[in-house]
């Protein structure tokens, strides 16, 4: 009798992990939670994107198709630039990294990060990428840079 209620014992907490499991798994991040670390993060990415944006006009910098920011021909940054705008993109992808993290964070599950870190990316592949101003550089999967222009969908 005791060997029984040992099995069942572990058969129920068997069950119960499996169970447990199925159920994070099948619970979605909220992308749009709102604490001050998230918005804090968010203001710093909106002061950045002035001096980012004239870049990006200016061809100096380009985007991948995960939504990095490149420089697209290091020869066009002037030497004394040159600090200044790797300071800028590393600013970029730090504040990124940080809000997909705080995200996951504030959602009571940090290792959902991966998980929330490619909704982001495909997000931006799909609702983003086809709608940047025209004249700005799109680096394709193989590499590549393309201009969008008015009313074109760069590469996927």
């Amino acid at each position: 009798m005791k060997k029984l209620l040992t099995t069942l014992a572990a058969a129920l907490a068997l069950f119960a992990a499996v169970f447990s499991t199925q159920t994070v798994a099948q619970e979605a991040p909220d992308l749009q939670v709102n604490t001050p670390a998230v918005t804090q993060i968010r203001d710093s990415l909106k002061a950045r994107f002035p001096k980012i944006k004239t870049l990006l006009e200016a061809g100096t910098l380009g985007v991948t198709q995960e939504g990095k920011l490149m420089v697209r021909d290091p020869a066009s940054v002037p030497l004394s630039e040159r600090q200044a705008v790797a300071a800028l993109i590393a600013g970029d992808a730090n504040d990124k990294a940080a809000l997909t993290r705080e995200i996951a964070r504030a959602n009571g599950h940090p290792e959902w990060e991966q998980q929330i870190s490619d909704t982001f990316k495909k997000r931006f592949r799909e609702n983003i990428l086809p709608r940047l101003p025209a004249g700005w550089w799109v680096q394709d999967a193989s590499g590549n840079w393309t201009q969008t222009v008015p009313g074109d969908t760069p590469a996927k």
